[in-house]
């Protein structure tokens, strides 16, 4: 009975520690997705200031190097929301902490490639910081996206926005920041 009513005593002044906390030491992981190399370079940008592991998203099928070609299919699969088939690898998303998530836009949103991901993985639970490179049209509704595609996520509907491939020191201090503010 003393050994009850002492736990009752003692019970709320432990800490407390959240399912959903990021530990001291998060897994990091920027997933990308890039078809001219401007999202690369930022994601590679953000793999160093982060210490993150890098994944870069990639097709079964390779877009074709024809300009005009890859354009017609590209508005297909946006047009009839077709996703891609992602290409097997050995990193599994599910096994990380924070995600920055990087693609670029085409017609106001995430690319396709990027929407595959997001539907393959249960990224429930997970901080995901969405980055995106654009030819000069803004950020538009990649942020939105993520965060409509990823249920259950933590998305930070801030991110990263450049156009081009914005690397510097600004995404490096940006980087960092964005760790700190999800421990």
């Amino acid at each position: 009975m003393k050994f009850a009513k002492l736990f009752a005593l003692i019970l709320p002044i432990i800490p407390v520690t959240y399912v959903n906390a990021a530990p001291d030491n998060p897994r990091i992981l920027v997933a990308y997705y890039s078809l001219t190399g401007k999202t690369e370079k930022t994601a590679n940008a953000i793999a160093d200031a982060s210490g993150g592991t890098l994944y870069k998203i990639q097709v079964e099928k390779q877009y074709p190097a024809d300009k005009k070609e890859r354009r017609k299919i590209l508005e297909q699969e946006i047009e009839n929301n077709e996703l891609p088939p992602l290409a097997p690898t050995d990193i599994n998303p599910e096994n990380y902490d924070i995600i920055f998530l990087g693609s670029p836009v085409w017609a106001n949103h995430i690319s396709q490639p990027v929407k595959s991901f997001l539907a393959k993985y249960n990224l429930s639970g997970k901080d995901i910081i969405p980055f995106v490179t654009h030819s000069g049209g803004g950020r538009g509704q990649s942020f939105n996206d993520v965060a409509a595609l990823c249920s259950g996520c933590v998305v930070d509907m801030d991110g990263w926005s450049s156009w081009g491939s914005g690397v510097g020191k600004k995404l490096t201090r940006w980087t960092t920041e964005q760790i700190k503010s999800v421990q």
